[in-house]
């Protein structure tokens, strides 16, 4: 029977020899006996083993058989020099029921509380030692060796020496001697054990790391380097000094987060102030020796190690750390906790406190002396500063950056030999380390230098294994993360024959009152056999018309415009969606006896008569709002009080008029010729020359409208620049028209002084 002491240990007793031991019969799955043949092994443990089993015989441990069942038996050489019995009981355990959850060990020594008093039992042949029923053969005395209890400090416990208040690692002699692949692996692996222990960061072992790479065969040959065998040596030293805490129950457990060059590292432990060293570390915690990503932003390494730190916790002692405490400041924590959803899950369902202050302590001093941001570098918007464009080819080696210095364009040429992108990526640090003294825009049509470029702002560079690409990656890290000022990258999709955002020619509204209008028709259920309503638009002025019909068909269609002519007036053209109704040869017959113009849209494309379909649902929002005060009323008395609000009562953006209003001033306005208009220069995309002046009609975001000599023309802005030439040069370019001046004008613009003489001869 058992007790308990005072010190908390129970007492057992021993079965005597000789005395029965209730002991339950196992369970089996099935009947039929399993046979496993014995191996084959070598003479020296054949000896041993037949040593081992008369040993056993002697002890009454084990008695002859002649069961049917049979598993082998084999034996090992312990580090002492004696042998170990060992037999393979797999097909045995497939087929014998389970016994329920084992009791889990203890997860480390730091969780041993501090002061208390530990015993260390190592059972002697604790297999044979397990009493079994008789019926399920064989029978095991149950034995302990003496002189494997420790009951006094340092006990000794997988290849830890417990203290009363610490722990220490026992010697370890490491390998000085390393010739092959294997020999690396078994002293980093032994390494990476320790590194919990210890608080050498992965960055101070790279050099042992490095001795990973390279060939994959395990006897492929391998050297220590002189950095390498420096690095041992700190090991070896630090392993010797350095020690762990036991865990203080009455303290809280803080995570420390510190941030040595950069390479964020994590310490479990106690803070007390009351304490000689008021740190107590229980477990150093570190991140893998090389991220995931080629560029990982340090708020996100911070993340990782987080919820590694929390993991970690809840491994040791079942619940999270009580606080969190960061090496940066409350807005940059904020700012990256907004931006992050890594760091967001990283802190999901954490209940303690974070702070950014860390105490002072000589572990903590590295982290508290530097100094990062966790915000990029990079703006989210153009900067104040001279715009840069940068390009490489691969087939020439060239890389250019080019920027206009006043009224003069720069170029920066450089070489870089291989792909088009090592090529890209040496012009952007060309443009970084040219730039570096001021804010910029960078404009690039690589996609990878773009996003490269952002991503280092404030990130850590992983090591590839293009010698070449690492070289220009590290060179560009470093350039950026010695700026102070801001910098914007603009991708632009230049390598693609996908029209981009603005497409020449497509011009979706009529410049004036009549020129374009957008018919299509709409159902209102609530109007019953009128529920079909023609709905025209026009594109300029945004002037409704709305008509209830019966139906869809030409004659319906033919209604409806001879209404909207009298209201509106007569159009140049309308544009339609491909219906029956609309492609009939009887409206084909009616538009052309009122010499208007028949657009057809791209078919199943709406976006093609997105005008008038939005005022689809303006007209049926206006319907709903006076549909209670309008009971009774015919569908036609409530179209002409719906289009009457929205004509009459509704006042556009950037106009103080009503909808009607400016329609009918569009019509009035002067004829084009006679109204002043802004002089532009358009940007031939087959020359690549500047031709013109010309007058701008409109203009918008991303788009401009110019009237050139061989018609009116939809641009991208970009292509669209004003002309501030005098006025009399402009004059005398309209009046001559000569190609040839034309030409002249726009190789060499100082010709602007000799203006008066140059009229003079178109003239």
């Amino acid at each position: 029977m058992g007790g308990a002491t005072g010190d908390g240990f129970l007492i057992g007793a021993t079965v005597m020899k000789g005395t029965e031991c209730p002991t339950p019969p196992l369970r089996w799955l099935v009947d039929r006996p399993i046979w496993e043949n014995q191996w084959p092994l070598p003479h020296d443990k054949l000896v041993a083993l037949r040593e081992l089993i008369q040993e056993q015989l002697d002890q009454g441990h084990l008695e002859p058989s002649t069961s049917p069942w049979n598993t082998p038996v084999f034996c090992i050489k312990k580090k002492s020099g004696k042998w170990r019995l060992l037999q393979d009981l797999r097909k045995i355990y497939a087929v014998m029921e389970g016994m329920g959850t084992l009791q889990a060990g203890m997860p480390s020594p730091t969780m041993l509380p501090a002061d208390w008093p530990v015993l260390i039992v190592d059972l002697k042949d604790c297999f044979f030692t397990i009493p079994l029923h008789p019926d399920d053969r064989p029978k095991f005395a149950f034995t302990v060796a003496p002189e494997k209890v420790q009951q006094q400090p340092p006990w000794k416990y997988l290849g830890v020496k417990i203290l009363e208040r610490t722990n220490h690692h026992q010697e370890v002699q490491f390998v000085q001697s390393v010739k092959t692949l294997n020999d690396a692996q078994k002293l980093v692996g032994v390494i990476t054990w320790l590194h919990p222990y210890f608080g050498l960061t992965t960055a101070q072992l790279s050099p042992l790391f490095e001795l990973l790479k390279g060939d994959t065969d395990l006897k492929s040959p391998r050297e220590l380097t002189p950095e390498a065998r420096k690095v041992l040596e700190e090991v070896q030293q630090a392993v010797s000094a350095c020690q762990v805490y036991r865990i203080e129950p009455s303290t809280d457990v803080t995570v420390f987060i510190t941030t040595p060059d950069l390479h964020p590292t994590g310490i479990i432990g106690q803070w007390n102030d009351d304490w000689t060293d008021p740190l107590h570390v229980l477990e150093w915690v570190f991140l893998p020796h090389q991220p995931h990503k080629t560029a990982t932003a340090l708020f996100e390494l911070i993340a990782c190690l987080i919820i590694k730190c929390r993991q970690r916790c809840l491994q040791l002692m079942g619940a999270d750390p009580s606080k969190i405490i960061l090496p940066v400041q409350r807005k940059e924590f904020d700012w990256s906790y907004a931006n992050s959803v890594l760091l967001q899950s990283a802190l999901e369902g954490f209940s303690g406190e974070i702070t950014y202050h860390l105490p002072s302590h000589k572990l903590l001093q590295v982290a508290k002396n530097t100094q990062f941001s966790l915000r990029p570098k990079s703006s989210q918007e153009p900067v104040q500063g001279p715009t840069v464009f940068t390009d490489g080819s691969g087939k020439t080696g060239k890389a250019i950056v080019t920027w206009q210095d006043g009224s003069e364009w720069q170029v920066l040429e450089g070489h870089e030999d291989g792909s088009a992108q090592l090529v890209e990526l040496k012009a952007a640090v060309m443009a970084f380390e040219k730039f570096s003294q001021e804010p910029f825009n960078l404009i690039t049509d690589s996609a990878y230098v773009a996003d490269i470029a952002q991503q280092l702002s404030c990130s850590v560079l992983k090591e590839v294994s293009n010698p070449a690409l690492f070289d220009l990656l590290k060179a560009l890290w470093c350039a950026i993360q010695a700026r102070v000022h801001p910098y914007y990258v603009l991708h632009i999709r230049s390598h693609t024959k996908l029209p981009g955002f603005v497409v020449g020619g497509v011009h979706p509204r009529g410049l004036k009152a009549l020129e374009l209008w957008q018919t299509d028709v709409t159902q209102v259920a609530e109007f019953g056999q009128l529920k079909h309503v023609d709905v025209t638009v026009d594109t300029f002025s945004s002037a409704m018309w709305a008509s209830a019909h019966t139906g869809e068909k030409a004659r319906d269609v033919i209604a409806h415009w001879g209404q909207a002519f009298a209201v509106l007036g007569i159009p140049s053209a309308v544009k339609t969606d491909n219906g029956p109704a609309y492609a009939s040869q009887q409206v084909r017959q009616f538009l052309q006896s009122w010499g208007v113009s028949h657009n057809f849209g791209i078919p199943h494309s709406p976006t093609g008569q997105a005008i008038v379909e939005r005022n689809h649902g303006t007209l049926k929002h206006v319907l709903q709002k006076q549909k209670r005060g309008m009971q009774g009323e015919t569908p036609h008395s409530r179209l002409a009080k719906a289009l009457y609000t929205i004509n009459h009562l509704t006042v556009p953006q950037n106009s103080n008029n009503p909808v009607i209003l400016n329609h009918h001033l569009s019509l009035q306005a002067l004829d084009s010729e006679q109204q002043p208009r802004v002089k532009v220069r358009v940007r031939n995309l087959v020359t690549k020359q500047w031709e013109g002046p010309y007058d701008l009609i409109a203009m918008g975001r991303g788009y401009a409208c110019v009237s050139t000599d061989t018609g009116t023309r939809w641009l991208p802005s970009k292509c669209v620049r004003p002309d501030l030439r005098p006025q009399r040069q402009n004059s005398a370019d309209r009046q001559g028209g000569s190609r040839d001046q034309l030409e002249s004008h726009q190789v060499d613009e100082s010709s602007s002084d000799h203006s008066d003489d140059s009229s003079t001869d178109s003239d």
